[in-house]
């Protein structure tokens, strides 16, 4: 499939107004948003080495395939946990199929010593942070509308460059190694890079947080609270309220969901997110009940095991009873976690049918 960079892609600012709209009140109906670049890849049929190394492929390739499908909210994602680690020095793991990944048999940061690697890179030579304001900024071209910016939390970052299993030890028995670790990242690499990205779009209005591995049962709610949540409070604290961090999972695993839930709103205050298969598993209700009781807009999420593996008709009746739950009374939208390199581009359709013969408003 071939990118029309020419092409005028300002009819996103609808699913953008709609969105914003879902977020305060009622919309004309609920929005869609999805985390799909192994989707977009395979839609664009490069190898994904050239995808996630070649910046006009991303952001255009997104686009397209947004439009192609109806996906109403344009956010560029990409191998968002690779970006500070790679150019701090951690070994990268490329292939021709697969999203990059970090070299787990390599660690950087294999004893106290290598602290001394962790310190403020520069962002116009080191790794492809040069690659990602290029990509932000052919995405701005082409809406005409300034993207939300990404980064890597603070706890997936040191686990990925110390590696996970090693950095829970770490918090147990040698706290203060942890400690000077997640001091170092949040200090000395993740604000002044989210500080370099907002110079370059003064006007972006969210500057998004990747955090997969601060979640359950990889940590338990003792972490959360004394090692993760402190350190992205600190970002926000360092670099403004735009910062903020939706992507916690794992509720299901708690006697009180709600424990989570207010954890999840102290990073991510505007909006609470839920994810499958924890929504799948404690109804979406909970959730709903919940976020009206806070007084916040509701992001349900759709599964990735969940879209791949199910049959189209599986997938819409997922989505219409998410809807029918979450966009009660409005401030609800939908969001699809991760549509990936085998995510069966019918299943996209049948969710995206759902949403508009279920989700409308009257």
């Amino acid at each position: 499939m071939k990118i029309d960079f020419k092409k005028d892609f300002s009819s996103f600012h609808e699913g953008a107004r709609r969105m914003e709209t879902a977020m305060n009140g009622t919309p004309d109906r609920v929005p869609v948003c999805a985390q799909m670049h192994e989707f977009v890849m395979k839609e664009l049929g490069v190898n994904a080495e050239e995808f996630y190394t070649t910046p006009k492929l991303l952001p255009g390739g997104t686009l397209e395939i947004m439009e192609k499908y109806g996906i109403d909210v344009p956010f560029l994602d990409y191998d968002v946990y690779n970006i500070e680690a790679e150019a701090l020095g951690q070994a990268i793991k490329y292939s021709d199929r697969d999203m990059p990944d970090v070299d787990r048999s390599r660690p950087l940061v294999r004893d106290r010593s290598d602290l001394v690697k962790i310190k403020t890179p520069d962002f116009d030579s080191k790794g492809r942070f040069s690659n990602v304001i290029e990509m932000q900024s052919i995405f701005r071209k082409l809406t005409g509308t300034a993207p939300a910016l990404s980064f890597c939390a603070p706890f997936s970052l040191a686990a990925n460059i110390r590696g996970i299993e090693p950095l829970i030890m770490d918090i147990d028995s040698d706290p203060d190694f942890a400690r000077s670790l997640f001091d170092r990242l949040t200090e000395d690499v993740l604000a002044p890079w989210i500080h370099y990205q907002k110079k370059q779009f003064p006007n972006t209005k969210g500057i998004v947080g990747n955090d997969a591995v601060g979640s359950l049962p990889i940590v338990n709610p003792h972490i959360l609270k004394e090692w993760i949540v402190p350190y992205v409070l600190r970002l926000r604290e360092l670099c403004g309220p735009e910062v903020y961090l939706p992507n916690w999972v794992g509720e299901k695993y708690l006697k009180n969901p709600e424990e989570m839930f207010g954890l999840k709103l102290k990073v991510c205050p505007g909006f609470l997110e839920g994810q499958d298969p924890d929504v799948a598993e404690i109804g979406p209700d909970v959730y709903k009940r919940y976020a009206e009781k806070q007084g916040v807009p509701l992001v349900l999420g759709i599964g990735a095991s969940f879209m791949d593996l199910s049959t189209p008709e599986q997938v819409a009746d997922r989505v219409k009873h998410y809807v029918e739950v979450g966009g009660k009374n409005g401030r609800f939208a939908l969001y699809f976690c991760n549509l990936s390199a085998q995510t069966p581009p019918a299943n996209v359709r049948a969710a995206i049918e759902a949403i508009h013969s279920h989700g409308t408003y009257t």
